[in-house]
């Protein structure tokens, strides 16, 4: 396999990216919002299939399984962890290895013609470095890193947020460095308002005000957010899954 470091190569595997940019989605992602990655390839010359590998994550792709496959089969996969690949290449995995954890997710997507402003029914503002410290209060994945990873994502990227008459935010979402939407929450005593719908649509608008696609990978079992994606125009792709490798 060749090994490609460089920005500038990113042109060697244009054409598999471009084969199908929702399922490529969060590599493209990374690559743009990220610097610490690199991409492995297939072949050199004509690249068939490749591995981005983006700090302690792993995304495989090919439009030609055989070709993901024998690039797995040439990976050491102990040990390594994979983010929101297509679910066939996690039972391609899981065949041959133990899987330490996971979580399967469905991908979703906006198109911009779905986008609908007039549902916005309350104030929507950015979040400030300093609502980092609520938002993490309140994170699944809450953790010894986590401030610092939400205060980057809201240094670096679009967020969306509504305030009660305090300035404290009660209801949020951000953008991820995949490019991807999440962390999204609305405390329990201001649901079931609209508030998530207004936040969800003003943070798609402004992705795509950065030349960007609106999309979320949500567990397979989160029903209500399920529901709140379908309901304000966004579309199911399929499966995708997070995991690692014992």
């Amino acid at each position: 396999m060749g090994i490609v470091h460089c920005v500038s190569n990113v042109e060697m595997i244009k054409h598999l990216l471009d084969y199908d940019k929702i399922a490529t989605i969060n590599v493209l992602g990374r690559m743009r919002f990220t610097k610490d990655w690199k991409i492995i390839v297939d072949n050199i010359n004509r690249p068939k299939g490749f591995i981005l590998k983006s700090d302690e994550w792993n995304i495989v792709y090919s439009p030609e399984d055989g070709v993901a496959k024998n690039m797995l089969e040439n990976m050491n996969l102990k040990g390594q962890d994979f983010a929101g690949v297509l679910k066939k290449y996690y039972d391609l995995i899981k065949s041959r290895e133990e899987i330490d954890w996971e979580e399967q997710c469905y991908l979703y997507y906006m198109d911009k013609k779905d986008l609908d402003l007039t549902r916005i029914k309350h104030e929507v503002k950015e979040l400030r470095v300093k609502d980092a410290l609520v938002v993490n209060e309140y994170y699944t994945y809450k953790s010894e890193d986590s401030l610092e990873y939400i205060i980057d994502c809201i240094k670096n990227r679009p967020s969306s947020a509504i305030f009660d008459e305090n300035g404290v935010p009660i209801s949020w979402a951000i953008v991820r460095e995949d490019g991807s939407m999440g962390i999204m929450y609305t405390k329990e005593e201001y649901r079931g308002k609209g508030l998530a719908v207004s936040v969800s649509i003003d943070l798609a608008k402004k992705v795509f005000d950065i030349g960007w696609i609106p999309y979320v990978h949500i567990l397979v079992d989160n029903i209500p957010s399920i529901k709140l994606a379908e309901s304000i125009g966004f579309k199911k792709y399929g499966e995708i899954v997070w995991f690692g490798v014992k």
